[in-house]
């Protein structure tokens, strides 16, 4: 049961720490380095012991995937080499007792920021603006958001056009609701094949990122098919508008 009191969606704390453990694991050799994700899962680890009384910020450092044509399926691949820039910040609050029963709620900005960009580009100090080749943002939105409470922007951080800062829209949906889920969408577009291969995997880190993968999708699709089945409106519109419960990925 989530904690009263405290606004903000919320998840096992446990949870979010095996799910990075997990992911890192999986996708090793994925990524230039896997650092970014070890220093999340300490940052996640230390969130057990600390006072309920603070926000935390989480941040992910710069996460580099290895350069890759492999965003094609199968023969298709050919297309330039590329790679993936994954960072992200959210805004945490721990709640209730520590380890065993801590939840982390997520109270304020909650953003993972993927960038795609040629691979020459990996190992220069600065990148040239403008051969930055698509940037998308993952998000959970707040109670009075005008958009999806779970939803993706497209680009929205510079001036200029396309998607100029000035015009926040369109908040896509998204299904992805956690900083590693946003990780493994990245994955799932740039390892077309190794990555379909890597998931089926029968072993412990595999096992467990499904089961805790196979809950949130679980809980979301039911609270979604609730949000239908209220017929306010049309069904795009009633989705917009739902707002999930504080505890809609506590195990109950």
């Amino acid at each position: 049961m989530a904690n009263v009191g405290v606004d903000g969606l919320q998840f096992p704390w446990r949870e979010l720490v095996d799910e990075t453990s997990s992911l890192r694991r999986m996708a090793t050799d994925l990524f230039v380095s896997d650092g970014p994700l070890k220093a999340l899962e300490r940052r996640l680890e230390r969130i057990g012991e600390m006072s309920t009384e603070r926000d935390l910020l989480l941040v992910l450092d710069p996460l580099l995937t290895k350069p890759t044509r492999d965003y094609e399926r199968g023969s298709k691949s050919g297309g330039p080499e590329i790679y993936a820039y994954v960072t992200g910040i959210w805004e945490l609050r721990p709640v209730g007792p520590t380890r065993r029963n801590r939840m982390v709620a997520f109270t304020g900005t909650a953003s993972a920021v993927v960038e795609l960009w040629p691979a020459e580009f990996q190992w220069r100090e600065e990148q040239e603006k403008g051969s930055r080749l698509a940037m998308w943002r993952i998000e959970l939105g707040a109670q009075d958001s005008p958009g999806c409470y779970f939803h993706c922007h497209v680009l929205g951080d510079r001036a200029e056009s396309p998607f100029p800062k000035s015009v926040p829209i369109p908040r896509l949906p998204s299904p992805f609701v956690t900083p590693m889920a946003a990780v493994e969408f990245v994955l799932g577009e740039l390892f077309q094949d190794q990555w379909s291969r890597t998931a089926s995997r029968a072993n412990p880190s595999h096992q467990r990122w499904r089961a805790i993968q196979q809950g949130r999708w679980s809980s979301l699709l039911e609270w979604q098919t609730k949000a239908l089945d209220r017929r306010r409106s049309s069904p795009w519109m009633d989705l917009k508008a739902a707002k999930p419960p504080d505890d809609l990925f506590v195990p109950s």
